[in-house]
């Protein structure tokens, strides 16, 4: 009778072990729920600057053609106007866009579809919009 219960206890031995395996991988599984849930939020939240990247000419009758504003892939981006050229480091947040000029500057817009406004002091309203 005790060998029969070696053999009992023997074959209930896996199946206690796969069940501590099992509440060991439940455990680790509910400190990865949140950190999944918080690297989406984290990248939902956050906008793509692939959507922004380009070429953007100033609308209006003068200023059509001699100011510009060019977004790179890489972050950054050149204001040019007339033979003048700004280097600046842009971000995106929400419908805003934030110039950050290399002189220490800020330049805020926002951004309607492929149009990004900016109010200039001295100067009403600027309106660029993406070609291509």
């Amino acid at each position: 009778m005790l060998s029969k219960r070696k053999c009992k206890l023997a074959f209930l031995l896996p199946d206690k072990e796969r069940n501590a395996d099992r509440i060991k991988m439940r455990y680790e599984n509910l400190f990865l729920i949140p950190l999944i849930g918080f690297l989406l939020i984290v990248n939902f939240s956050c906008d793509r600057k692939e959507g922004y990247i380009g070429i953007y000419v100033a609308q209006g009758e003068d200023v059509s053609k001699t100011s510009e504003i060019e977004l790179k892939e890489n972050g950054e981006g050149v204001w040019r106007v007339l033979d003048d050229e700004t280097s600046f480091v842009w971000s995106v947040s929400k419908s805003e866009i934030r110039l950050h000029t290399k002189s220490g500057g800020v330049i805020i817009g926002k951004i309607k579809g492929t149009i990004i406004e900016i109010a200039l002091p001295g100067r009403s309203v600027m309106y660029f919009k993406k070609t291509g």
